[in-house]
């Protein structure tokens, strides 16, 4: 599959089936290649990853399920059924952000100090969408959550990185649903 094609059947994918579309090194490669070569401001690249197979990933899913249950007051029945869905996917990749990087960032250059906060999610979202965009074109399903989750010590995530999202993935459950696209001439201006 092609960049643009894949950027055309992108979509968030929140039910999922645990198969291996394609090698689990080949994921890694994916994220590997986004984590290196895609662009951030002043190349801090204070972007990082954590990637979640198997039982871990599980587990990831198990332990965000229990925190949402204690936080939930309203029926659980809906984020419960959301849950599932990316449980039973192949795995999770997880984006976080070394705030150390932007710390020394700022020490730097003082007169960027709240750009550089904003540059940042900017750098997170081309990342996230560089990832997502790879995983598309080997036959992969994902979507991006923004849900408290409990960072394993067997993961080794230094203290310095702090969580920004979550992407579960695996093989496509549920049925595509089309998107209603604005026309271009409505998000659009060309100057020439």
């Amino acid at each position: 599959m092609d960049f643009f094609e894949a950027v055309k059947n992108r979509r968030s994918i929140r039910v999922l089936e645990d198969v291996a579309v394609v090698p689990d090194e080949q994921v890694i490669e994916i994220v590997e290649s986004a984590l290196n070569h895609t662009p951030t401001a002043f190349n801090g690249q204070e972007t990082r990853v954590v990637i979640l197979f198997g039982e871990n990933h599980k587990k990831l899913w198990n332990d965000t399920e229990e925190i949402a249950r204690k936080k939930t007051k309203e029926d659980f029945a809906r984020i419960e059924e959301r849950i599932n869905g990316f449980r039973n996917g192949h795995g999770t990749i997880l984006f976080f952000q070394d705030r150390d990087v932007i710390r020394g960032l700022q020490e730097k250059m003082p007169q960027f100090h709240d750009e550089l906060e904003v540059w940042s999610q900017q750098n997170q979202g081309m990342l996230q969408y560089v990832v997502w965009t790879g995983l598309e074109a080997v036959g992969y399903a994902a979507s991006l959550q923004h849900m408290e989750i409990n960072i394993q010590p067997e993961w080794n995530v230094p203290d310095s990185w702090k969580i920004i999202a979550q992407m579960p993935f695996g093989k496509q459950v549920q049925p595509l649903m089309e998107k209603e696209i604005i026309p271009v001439e409505k998000k659009l201006i060309v100057v020439k």
